[in-house]
This record gives C-alpha cells, structure tokens and sequence, in this order.
C-alpha cells in the first residue's frame, strides 16, 4: 500500500511539474475500470468482455405432463357436472400439459377453465398445455394423433403428441379374455400396434425436416393394447396366467422411447398400475394408458395414476400423470 501511494505521489508530482494532472489522472481511472464490472453485468478483464451465463441455462426446470381419456367429453355424469369434475383432477393433478382424448366438444370448456392453450385435431385427440404453443406438428390422421411444439419457460421447445390407437376386438369385459389363446389377444391388439408404426415413423420423418428435430419428445395417450413390459414369466400370476409379448409396446421402446412410468415403477403391481378401469372393477384391470418420452435431457422423476374425486370419478380411465426435469 506504502510503495503504491509513493509511487502515485511521485508520479503526480512530476505531472504537475509538467503540466500533465489530468492525463495521469485519467491512467489510474482506466486501470481501475480494467477491474470492475460495468452496468451491464459483465466484467472487463483486460479489456476482454465476459458474458454472464443466463439463469434458465444453468438450471433444470420441471413440468409435469397428464395422459387421460376424459370418456365422452367427461360428460358420462352429466352435462356440467361431468366436466366440472374433470376440470377440478386436472387441476389438482398440477399438470401443466395434457393428452386428452375422446375430447368431444368439451376442449374449449376445460382449457378455458384452467387458462390453458388448446390445440384439438378432429374430435377425439387434443392437446391443453399451461406454455405456449409454438406449432402444430400433427401427424397421420385427425382421429388419432395431434402434435404441438410447446415453448417451456426456459424457451426450450418440447415436442408433444396426443394419441388415441384402435383395437379389433373387446378383450376387457368379463367372459372375453380367460380361455383365449395368446394369438386371439394379441390380434386384438394388432391394430394399435400397426398405427403406432406409422405415427412414429411420420414423427420421425417431419420433424427431421424442422429446427426442433433434436428437441426432447412426448408420446401419450390412450393405446388400447398392453405392455411387453407388465406381462412377463415373472408376473404371470398376475395376469391370469399369461405371458404376452404385446406388439405395440414393442413398436415404441424399438424406436427409442422410454415408459416413464415403469421407468419409475420396476415392480408391476397390476391393481396399482392399471389406468382401465377404475369405473368397471368387474373388467379386466390393464395399463393401457402410456407417457412415453425421448430425449437425454429429459428425465421422469415421479408417475402416479389418478383414479379418484370426491364426488366420484368422472372417467373409465385413469389419468396418468409424469413430472419431468429437462437438463439445459
């Protein structure tokens, strides 16, 4: 400190006695501000400037996403009350986006009450979403699949898709299924499993041509067909006695996608698990209703299925809820 200011002293001594204050002055000004940072938040080190990395860069964020059949417009209890009630599980489910199907005029109603965006295509599938929607990137047909770019408050773009997949025959309902060989059950199931090619392949083929082909991906919906994943030799007993390989399941995980909920849910527990039917506890109890996800920076982090109201609940479907963390 000594040597600095006898040094400064000296200086200005032989400044002055040359005229020269200010210059000196202006020296020990622009040294200093080499050292400080500006207004603007950044530091100028040697006259290098160092951009502060912004805040959504540096940390996760979490959304939680919903896969529900409503059942009818959700109006199988009545005309208001039915949607009410529909209303009031998405909300104190805190999603924030939803797969919706069998919509049926009754979209515009719910994302209203929860001051959400809405995208519908045709009448069944609909996507309601707390973020904005970027773009609508559907697919294959308007019965069963709707696509959105959903801007999260990061500004990440994710990829979203609603999707209803058909059946050929009834396998659920009692006197239809025990006693059947395992190629009739899975015949059953052969139709989901074909769209399901199809979707994911056009997926696959239109988002490679956009800006969003690397963006993290969600596949949820209804897919009236089981999983290879719940009928195995070690849950046997679970299941009648069946150990099915079922197709459609298979389509998916081939394509790269994971199942967030058994991700999170190793041990099938098949009363526990099952999204059909929490209305219909004679039928054959199933997990039909799927979240499937893409992406390395996306990671499920709870799933749980939502089966009940106060007042009764409104759907033959249990909504399937994932809460996610997108790494930036």
């Amino acid at each position: 400190m000594r040597t600095a200011l006898g040094l400064t002293l000296l200086l200005l001594a032989s400044a002055f006695s040359c005229g020269n204050a200010e210059e000196v002055v202006e020296t020990e000004e622009r040294q200093r501000a080499e050292h400080l940072p500006d207004p603007a938040g950044q530091v100028l080190d040697g006259g290098k400037e160092q951009e502060e990395v912004p805040r959504e860069e540096m940390e996760p964020i979490e959304f939680t996403a919903m896969a529900w059949n409503i059942w009818h417009g959700g109006r199988e209890d009545g005309e208001e009350v039915g949607v009410r009630k529909t209303i009031e599980v998405i909300q104190a489910s805190g999603a924030d986006i939803v797969a919706m199907q069998e919509t049926y005029g009754s979209g515009e109603i719910i994302s209203e009450a929860l001051g959400f965006h809405f995208l519908p295509r045709g009448t069944n599938v609909s996507i309601h979403s707390r973020y904005p929607i970027l773009e609508d990137v559907s697919v294959f047909e308007e019965f069963k699949c709707v696509g959105a770019v959903v801007e999260l408050p990061n500004g990440k773009p994710l990829v979203y898709y609603s999707i209803w997949l058909p059946y050929a025959y009834e396998i659920w309902e009692v006197g239809t299924r025990l006693g059947r060989p395992d190629e009739e059950l899975l015949a059953a199931c052969q139709p989901s499993a074909n769209d399901l090619a199809k979707i994911v392949a056009l997926i696959e083929e239109k988002l490679t041509t956009t800006k969003y082909a690397a963006a993290p991906r969600i596949i949820a919906g209804d897919f009236n067909s089981m999983s290879h994943l719940d009928y195995s030799e070690a849950t046997r007993a679970q299941f009648d006695g069946y150990t099915i390989d079922w197709p459609t399941s298979r389509v998916i995980t081939n394509a790269g996608y994971m199942d967030a909920y058994r991700m999170l849910h190793p041990n099938v527990e098949r009363m526990r698990d099952r999204t059909w039917t929490p209305r219909f506890p004679e039928q054959q109890q199933d997990r039909i209703d799927f979240i499937y996800f893409q992406g390395d920076a996306l990671t499920p982090q709870t799933a749980q299925v939502l089966e009940s109201h106060s007042e009764g609940f409104p759907s033959d479907h249990a909504a399937l809820t994932a809460r996610f963390r997108l790494d930036g």
